[in-house]
């Protein structure tokens, strides 16, 4: 009979823990949220030729690498005349946006260069333009607006 006493206030006392808590679907998106980085990509936008890449990083290293490739040959075919030789350094500012489509979004470049090239930031547009297809950057599996920066070397001999 003590048993039987000792097992119902188990019983009655245990059904406490047992409780669940209803969570609103405001307060899981408002938990995602504050974890949620939104500086950060889960995928990197890509060329064909870096689809086989799994890893994050060598997806962005490939793009990167692919990009200015890409550029660099673009650039190669214009015939610029100088009467001196120059070894100068630009700054690219580059978004791909959720289309995929690349935009020179603004350009850090020398006096020297805007003196003796002053066609390059067109060319620079016309190349990025003429490039191949995107796969755009995704977060969480959605197409997202991507910026990043490339530097850039223009040298003459």
């Amino acid at each position: 009979m003590k048993y039987s006493y000792l097992l119902l206030l188990l019983l009655c006392l245990g059904c406490k823990n047992f409780e669940t808590k209803k969570i609103s679907s405001d307060e899981i998106v408002e938990e995602e949220l504050k974890e949620f980085n939104w500086q950060e990509v889960e995928v990197y936008p890509s060329f064909r030729e870096c689809e086989s890449f799994t890893e994050t990083q060598e997806k962005k290293t490939c793009f990167e690498q692919q990009f200015a490739l890409k550029l660099y040959q673009s650039l190669q075919q214009k015939k610029v005349v100088l009467s001196d030789s120059i070894q100068e350094k630009m700054m690219l500012f580059i978004s791909v946006n959720a289309e995929g489509k690349p935009k020179l979004d603004s350009l850090e470049t020398s006096a020297l260069i805007e003196e003796k090239v002053p066609q390059m930031e067109n060319w620079l547009e016309e190349s990025i333009h003429q490039l191949p297809k995107i796969y755009p950057a995704r977060k969480r599996g959605i197409p997202v607006k991507t910026s990043f920066k490339l530097p850039l070397v223009i040298a003459s001999e």
